[in-house]
């Protein structure tokens, strides 16, 4: 819901105008109120992660909802390399006359009195620079100083007297272009060790006969709002501070319903509703076990300590694979990562799918009280990932039936 339909509406209005940040921050925090579960109009309830922290890659933690702002920059993006890139169309040249007569979009200024259209695109420019790479041909159409030319990307910026000396020469000075080679000897005498190695490590290809500037976030060259987000999130505003350790991907590989596979990334990113934790969010509650009046009801007593709960796993003939764990970690987010690493997929499905059961019984008690015996557990948990796989091979099968071919009314 949120993905496909709540961050796809505003993707037309994001890809020609630059929205404002108080704007975007109001649609974040209504998404986010969303997937907590509680309207926008009403402030009750807990969000229990920011929207940024929600919009990390789901491999690190988050739950790869979109960063809008980084959204807004990449689809604004996909314009300023068409204005890059494809120097003849009409709107390229409309621009160029107006912004930028003696230069190209890169090396364009914002210029006196801009359009709200211009400004949004120009804003797109550090992006587009940071994914943009030169294809060489000749290379005379490749300045040696400030353009990405070098390895995967990279370039030489206009430092000291004998760099800025190069402004008016281009790659292909640097090109013995009769065997399409790098002169070895002047690109050594020209740059540092390091850099000139850097030069000479740069595939020339024969068969690339003019200079193209490619995109190299993708094999084919072409620019992608996908891979373009990618970079503005990871490189140009960096979200590594917001990642959170731990093997999050073997948790979304769990072929187990969708509603099994959030309780886990929730237990493992501390956001889980246990009494423990709705205190220390400054929920006024009992701080005691619903099942046996413990006085720490955490996510570690609940799926691996008390005395139902282990006679569960004992049932299920799985207590000989997390008993060892019990004596190493002291957190359930350790144990189940290790879980995770350690056992066949089979097993982990069947184990993951029985805490969600545990978790179950566990509001049942609390809300209906309703008690679960082991087995009604075990059973829940049986029926539940069974119904699933079922109703996923019907929908397999049902999506590979061929359709039969209408008869044909003029044959005999």
């Amino acid at each position: 819901m949120i993905k496909f339909v709540l961050q796809a509406i505003p993707s037309y209005v994001m890809s020609i105008f630059r929205l404002p940040n108080t704007l975007l921050d109001e649609i974040e925090k209504m998404m986010n109120a969303f997937w907590w579960g509680h309207g926008g109009t009403s402030n009750r309830g807990l969000r229990w992660l920011s929207w940024e922290k929600l919009s990390v890659h789901k491999n690190h933690g988050g739950m790869g909802f979109k960063d809008l702002a980084a959204f807004n920059v990449a689809m604004l993006g996909k314009q300023g390399w068409q204005l890059q890139t494809n120097i003849e169309s009409l709107v390229s040249r409309i621009f160029k006359v107006r912004y930028y007569p003696t230069s190209n979009y890169l090396d364009a200024k914002l210029g006196h009195n801009p359009s709200f259209v211009w400004r949004s695109i120009h804003s797109a420019k550090m992006v587009v620079r940071q994914g943009a790479r030169w294809k060489i041909g000749t290379g005379f159409n490749i300045p040696i100083v400030n353009a990405p030319w070098i390895g995967s990307g990279s370039s030489i910026p206009p430092v000291g007297e004998d760099i800025l000396n190069l402004q008016s020469y281009t790659v292909g000075h640097l090109i013995d272009q009769e065997v399409k080679v790098w002169n070895e000897q002047l690109v050594w005498h020209l740059f540092v060790d390091e850099t000139a190695q850097q030069i000479l490590n740069t595939l020339l290809h024969q068969q690339v006969q003019s200079d193209k500037m490619i995109w190299k976030a993708e094999k084919n060259g072409r620019y992608s709002v996908k891979s373009a987000y990618r970079i503005c999130v990871e490189e140009v505003i960096n979200n590594e501070h917001l990642q959170k350790p731990g093997y999050w991907s073997g948790i979304w590989k769990l072929k187990v319903p969708p509603k099994v596979k959030n309780l886990v990334w929730r237990i493992c990113r501390y956001c889980f509703p246990t009494r423990v934790k709705l205190r220390n969010r400054g929920i006024n509650c009992p701080s005691e076990c619903v099942f046996c009046a413990d006085p720490h009801e955490d996510s570690y007593h609940i799926l691996f300590h008390f005395q139902m709960v282990v006679d569960t796993w004992h049932a299920a003939n799985i207590w000989h694979e997390i008993s060892p764990l019990l004596s190493q970690f002291d957190n359930a987010p350790d144990i189940i990562f290790n879980l995770l690493e350690k056992l066949p997929s089979v097993q982990i499905e069947r184990i993951v799918t029985i805490m969600w059961s545990i978790w179950k019984a566990r509001n049942l008690k609390l809300w209906q009280h309703v008690s679960d015996s082991t087995v009604t557990i075990l059973e829940r948990a049986k029926h539940l990932l069974e119904g699933w796989r079922a109703a996923n091979r019907k929908q397999l099968i049902t999506s590979q039936e061929v359709v039969p071919a209408p008869p044909n009314c003029l044959s005999s």
